[in-house]
């Protein structure tokens, strides 16, 4: 099954089946194929598919039919991917329907530039070439010699500059030196990681009302097929009178080539046009444009190098604060209680990191000792723990009833409308005069509570309570557990349970817990034990989360 495909424009995609036999590509309705547009003529082309392949011809068109870029002058066999060009329009040839076709990034043109100008199309290209293309003197045409001394000033301006925004403008002006009868220059480049090309920068020799435009027709050309183009005089041709893009924008000669980088990626488009209806561009000025396309691709790549380098080092200087502001709003130290002892550890996996942990003073004495794990990772994550900890600090001070408070944390949570994102907490609220501890657990891991004995129990896991973020109205509980001398209690994240060796295996709670049921002198050395087992766990293997880890033991 033979197709056409359109390449470009609004019908992008479209495939039209190929009967056996004659098809007439035309204006008129009649026609097995219609293109409704000026310029394509009644009946345009044909194309015969037979037993013995597919053969194309033009129909004594106005503007002719292209194929693979040439002028069709006489019937010619089609083959596979050939491409035709029929006033702006561009059907490739399939001999069997593709199952899948390559499309290449979408050209976007700021708003302020961008008009689709339908004239500036295969029937008005009076040159093309491939790039790269060297620069020969021959090539220069008139005023070879002050043209070339203007390039290699305009060589020698790009190539001292590393910045990108000094770079593009001198790229600029030297054009218009080069090219005096040019009216103006712009330079689009290609956006990370779309494509997508943007203006970057541009200059216009005389100023007048309204915004300069650009073809998206022309643009798109010169950046799929990677060839330098020059289409000239496209306002005097009758097919576009009607057109007020190239009446407003009064372009009659264009100079369009690809800025392509060393590995042969699409960098960006260089366009110079002109008003000048006796002194337009010619095929001499394409060599001369191409060959400082050439060198212009270096100089645009190592300022984009340059700033690629800039913006990482601002954004590591960026990081470094976070971090540190971040580690101003931790503990800088354990609280002292007389008859306690804590011990506390935060590493972050990243520059910042999800994890809290803190210690809030209440009424009667009591210490709350609180930890939490946002969702996801990195500054996101560091900047919504931030103002979880706030909220933590505020609700715990000011609500007596610690299955309350966390119940208010959660609905000041949900206010801060952070989208998917939830949080785990544990509270665990130390009377040192009663020698209890009060537990409240949203959806974190449980309370570790080792004995004077030795033996480990997990504390509240039978509330059941959900992350904060989850449900507005859920009701969260607490429970109240003696802590009698010499017994510890270990609070941690998930980094810690979930941090994996070379296997892909998980350090877990069970062996959390072996660790824990070994002796303990003090809250420090049960801290450092887990971390030091941890360590021997992983052997080497970089952490993938952040750890947080909070132990508190009476004395004996």
């Amino acid at each position: 099954m033979s197709v056409l495909e359109f390449q470009g424009g609004d019908r992008a995609g479209e495939r039209l089946v190929l009967d056996p036999g004659r098809t007439v590509v035309g204006r008129h309705s009649d026609c097995q194929v219609v293109l409704d547009a000026p310029a394509v003529s009644r009946q345009h082309c044909a194309i015969t598919l037979a037993a013995d392949g597919a053969t194309v011809e033009d129909l004594r068109s106005r503007n002719g039919t292209l194929l693979n870029g040439a002028i069709l002058s006489a019937p010619k066999r089609l083959e596979d991917g050939d491409e035709l060009g029929i006033c702006g329009h561009r059907l490739t040839f399939f001999s069997e329907s593709p199952g899948v076709t390559d499309s290449s990034a979408s050209i976007v043109i700021d708003e302020d530039f961008v008009d689709d100008i339908g004239g500036l199309s295969d029937a008005v290209i009076v040159s093309q070439l491939d790039l790269p293309r060297p620069l020969v003197e021959q090539s220069v045409g008139g005023h070879a010699e002050a043209k070339l001394r203007a390039v290699l000033r305009l060589s020698r301006a790009i190539g001292t500059s590393l910045a990108l925004d000094d770079v593009l403008p001198r790229l600029l002006d030297g054009l218009l030196e080069v090219f005096p009868q040019a009216d103006r220059g712009f330079v689009l480049l290609a956006q990370p990681p779309s494509g997508d090309l943007r203006v970057r920068a541009r200059r216009l020799k005389h100023a007048r009302e309204g915004s300069p435009r650009l073809s998206r027709t022309l643009i798109d050309r010169v950046a799929t097929s990677r060839q330098a183009i020059l289409s000239a005089d496209a306002i005097t041709d009758t097919r576009f009178r009607a057109n007020d893009s190239v009446l407003a924008g009064c372009i009659r000669s264009v100079m369009c080539v690809p800025v392509m980088s060393g590995d042969g990626r699409l960098l960006g488009v260089l366009q110079l046009d002109s008003r000048n209806l006796r002194d337009g561009f010619h095929a001499g000025d394409l060599d001369v444009l191409a060959g400082i396309a050439g060198r212009a691709s270096q100089a645009i790549e190592q300022a984009l190098a340059h700033e690629e380098r800039v913006e990482r080092e601002q954004l590591n200087r960026d990081l470094e604060l976070a971090h540190r502001v971040q580690q101003g709003l931790l503990p800088s130290r354990p609280p002292e209680i007389a008859g306690y002892e804590i011990f506390d550890f935060y590493e972050a996996a990243r520059h910042v990191g999800g994890d809290f942990f803190g210690y809030v003073p209440i009424g009667g004495g009591r210490l709350a000792v609180v930890l939490a794990d946002v969702s996801g990772k990195g500054v996101a994550a560091a900047l919504l723990m931030a103002t979880l900890s706030a909220d933590v600090r505020y609700c715990l001070a000011s609500e007596a009833d610690l299955g309350r408070a966390v119940s208010r944390i959660n609905e000041s949570f949900l206010r801060g409308g952070w989208d998917d994102r939830f949080a785990t907490l544990v509270v665990a609220v130390l009377d040192p005069e009663a020698g209890s501890i009060t537990v409240c657990n949203a959806g974190h891991l449980p309370v570790f509570l080792r004995a004077p004995g030795g033996t480990v129990d997990r504390v509240a896991v039978d509330l059941g309570s959900l992350p904060l973020g989850i449900d507005p109205g859920h009701v969260f509980r607490s429970c109240t557990i003696p802590f009698p001398p010499g017994a510890a209690f270990v609070l941690c994240t998930d980094g810690v349970t979930e941090a994996m060796d070379h296997d892909g295996r998980c350090y877990g709670m069970e062996r959390l817990e072996e660790i824990l049921a070994g002796p303990v002198a003090t809250a420090a050395d049960v801290g450092r034990r887990i971390l030091a087992d941890i360590d021997r766990h992983t052997a080497g293997v970089g952490g993938g989360d952040d750890i947080c880890l909070v132990c508190v033991r009476r004395q004996a």
